[in-house]
Formats: structure tokens, sequence, C-alpha cells
């Protein structure tokens, strides 16, 4: 199974599409930012999901109306819970949405005892394969154009908590990789307006999952 991971469109899906028709995944991920609400219509969506089932989680820049609303062709909801874990074809994927905030003074804010609640309830349904956040674990895959960190500590306690074999982030706009000793990988997919673009195989047989990022299309 083949898929295909996308980042921080902010409205402009054309690179996006293009890897899609070209690469011709099972499944399309996305770790949110697709752009803001005047920026992205449902059509714009449509138009991969008439290619693929896709899951995303939610970050600063998203129609979040819309992403709520929207459905595979199976039924399944395109948006990843909070607290959900979601299986495809022996897959499991989580996801948590949002940046780090003090307050819920907007939608996309998240707290640390928001992040420490939803990485409990995910960790508790059991191992999961695949993590999508939007905002970055402190310390791994987290640098910024600049070359500062700009994780949170609480993304890298539900990166603890959860111990998913793949934790795909975003919103940074630096494609990067962090691979640990045991083997599990901390990938920011990066802006895919730039290029960027994260493939994963997963075999449904062995379970074997490898991926690859900064793959530029």
């Amino acid at each position: 199974m083949k898929i295909l991971a996308i980042s921080d469109l902010h409205g402009d899906s054309r690179l996006a599409l293009q890897a899609a028709h070209e690469l011709r995944p099972d499944l399309l991920l996305c770790c949110g930012d697709w752009g803001d609400a005047d920026q992205v219509g449902e059509g714009d969506l449509g138009a991969f999901l008439d290619l693929c089932p896709v899951l995303s989680t939610f970050g600063n820049h998203d129609p979040l109306e819309l992403l709520a609303r929207l459905q595979n062709r199976d039924g399944s909801a395109v948006l990843l819970g909070q607290d959900e874990v979601r299986d495809f074809h022996g897959l499991r994927l989580a996801g948590i949405g949002g940046i780090w905030a003090k307050s819920h003074r907007l939608a996309c804010y998240v707290t640390d005892s928001d992040v420490t609640r939803w990485a409990s309830a995910i960790a508790h349904n059991g191992p999961v394969d695949i993590l999508l956040t939007h905002g970055c674990p402190v310390g791994l895959a987290d640098l910024t154009p600049s070359g500062r960190h700009g994780g949170q500590r609480c993304f890298l306690d539900a990166f603890k908590t959860i111990s998913p074999r793949v934790h795909l982030c975003g919103h940074l706009h630096v494609p990067q990789e962090r691979e640990l000793k045991d083997g599990r990988k901390i990938i920011n997919v990066g802006a895919t307006p730039q290029g960027n673009i994260t493939v994963i195989d997963f075999d449904t047989d062995t379970k074997v999952l490898t991926a690859s990022t900064a793959v530029h299309v």
C-alpha cells in the first residue's frame, strides 16, 4: 500500500494534486493547513477525494467546518478526531490537530492539558502506526527556516505516550526527518507548494512500514 503525505498547502494545491496523480496512492494524509476558508472550497478538496481516500488533521489555516463534514467514498470522515484511532486496511492512524496555545481563544488552539488528554486516550486504544499532528515535538524534526527549534513540549510528550512508528507533522515549512535508535521516525513533511511530500509504503501482509521524506515533486 502506497501512502502520500502532504502538508501546509495554504490554498495552493497544484503540486499536491500533481503528486497524487503521478503516484496514485492508496491513501492520502494531510498534516493540516489546507488553507483558510477564503482560500479553499469543497471543490478543491473534492479533487483529492476523487483520486483516493483522504485522512487529515488540522492546523491553524484550515476550513474546519468544511473538513468536519467531508467524507470519503466509503462514508468515512476525512477529518481525524482528536482522540480517534482509525484503521485503514490494517494500518492504525491517529491525529491531534491544532497549534499550541495557552487558551482556546481560537478553534485551532490546543493547550497542554488538551494534548495530554487526547494522547492518553489514543494510547489506551492500542498501538498506532502513524500519528498525524500539525504542531511538532520539540527537538525532533522541528527546525524553523531560521534554524531555531519551533516545536512544543506537549507534542513531544504525546509522541512518547503514543509511541507511533511514524510521526508526521508540519507547520514549520521545512522538510526534515529524525530517526530514533529503535527505528521510529519523526518526519516534518514541509510545505507541499514548495515541492515537499512524504511517501510511505506499508506491506499489509508483513506490516513493514517504510517512509521517505523530503521527496521533491
